[in-house]
């Protein structure tokens, strides 16, 4: 395998404390989970306290919102994470296993190959992403505090965000615990997102492969229509689709909860920008707004990559067989995985299917919100 294989998902699992053994997902340093668990939670209450202070400052009330939102879907990940490690650890386990058996074959080595370097490109640019929102945290209340000082004036102290701590920040020996303390919250929200979220889409692409194993196997059935043959096809195609099922299981309550939430944190976000100004927080809430908008993505498009390439297999049968010249043995059995592959794998989020479809709607129904703010400002 490529030497970036599974690297992102590797490292991410390490930072948040986890790791593989023996087809298990353990965790290695509980209490450095804990510390990050409990930094998320600490952070949430104080922010939601100041935002509810003054509930006439819709700005004020949004900016604090957006990152609540995001504390609470990462703590609910984390946790789901932890819950559900046993299954986690399993199929990564299984893939891996499936991925060096297939591996003997250039022709399916190629395809495992291609698919993780897709991956590889998707995650790479969410873990980009995030962390870029980490870096503008950091330095966009310095910089704009030694600008101050440049233009003659007091070095003014900012935080990474704006939240009632209990604490006065304008007090030396308050500000650099509060603000480190707010970097480190910021970075455990980074953190255990990636950690997540890359690992979905490596599973994705991953599940997707077996299906694409399924029609490389297909497209031999004008030199093989045997029955040994075939019924290893119909096994591959039970295999795709049960880890297809698996990985929809393990994910259903995260991408649930994520875009249950998803819409309102794009609302609330876009509108600091509809607002105008300038600030300390300006950055950070830019790279921010990349950030969801490129996880929602990366789900979306990881279910619908996934519900594509399962109903595909039916025309692919269809294409790779001499239909007139077939026994009506051999007829019968491409017929059944036919009508099974007309119903498409998906993700299922308990309401809705996570697929383009899907991220159409959080976007309309946000800026469906965003007026709404609009109207209540005016």
């Amino acid at each position: 395998m490529d030497k970036n294989y599974f690297l992102v998902q590797k490292r991410a699992l390490q930072i948040i404390g986890f790791k593989l053994k023996h087809s298990q997902l353990v965790v290695e340093h509980p209490l450095w989970l804990a510390l990050l668990l409990f930094s998320l939670i600490s952070h949430n209450w104080p922010m939601v306290v100041y935002g509810l202070q003054d509930l006439s400052d819709l700005t004020r009330l949004t900016d604090n919102l957006a990152v609540v939102w995001q504390g609470s879907l990462s703590t609910f990940k984390t946790i789901m994470f932890v819950l559900k490690r046993r299954e986690i650890g399993s199929i990564i386990q299984r893939l891996h296993k499936l991925n060096e058996e297939k591996s003997t074959e250039p022709s399916q080595l190629a395809r495992i190959q291609s698919e993780n370097e897709l991956d590889n490109y998707v995650s790479t640019a969410f873990r980009n992403a995030a962390y870029g929102t980490l870096l503008a945290s950091i330095l966009a209340p310095l910089g704009l505090g030694w600008l101050d000082t440049l233009q003659g004036s007091n070095f003014r102290v900012r935080t990474p965000m704006d939240f009632n701590f209990w604490l006065d920040d304008t007090q030396p020996e308050y500000y650099w615990p509060i603000y480190f303390w707010g970097i480190y919250g910021i970075a455990a929200a980074a953190w255990t997102t990636i950690a997540v979220d890359t690992l979905f889409s490596w599973l994705i692409h991953n599940v997707v492969v077996q299906f694409q194993l399924l029609k490389l196997m297909l497209n031999q059935g004008e030199t093989s229509t045997t029955h040994w043959h075939l019924v290893k096809c119909i096994q591959q195609h039970r295999l795709a689709l049960d880890l297809a099922k698996q990985l929809s299981e393990i994910y259903a309550e995260i991408v649930f909860v994520q875009y249950m939430l998803s819409y309102l944190q794009i609302c609330t976000l876009a509108y600091r920008f509809s607002l105008g100004g300038w600030n300390a927080q300006v950055p950070f809430r830019a790279c921010f707004l990349m950030t969801v908008l490129v996880y929602l993505i990366s789900y979306c498009y990881g279910g619908e990559y996934l519900k594509q390439e399962s109903s595909s297999v039916a025309m692919c049968i269809y294409e790779s067989f001499d239909w007139p010249n077939i026994k009506p043995d051999t007829r019968r059995l491409l017929l059944m995985m036919m009508r099974r592959s007309q119903k498409a794998s998906k993700i299922f989020g308990y309401m809705f299917d996570i697929d383009f479809p899907l991220f159409l709607w959080v976007i309309r129904t946000a800026g469906s919100f965003l007026a709404m703010l609009k109207t209540l400002e005016r």
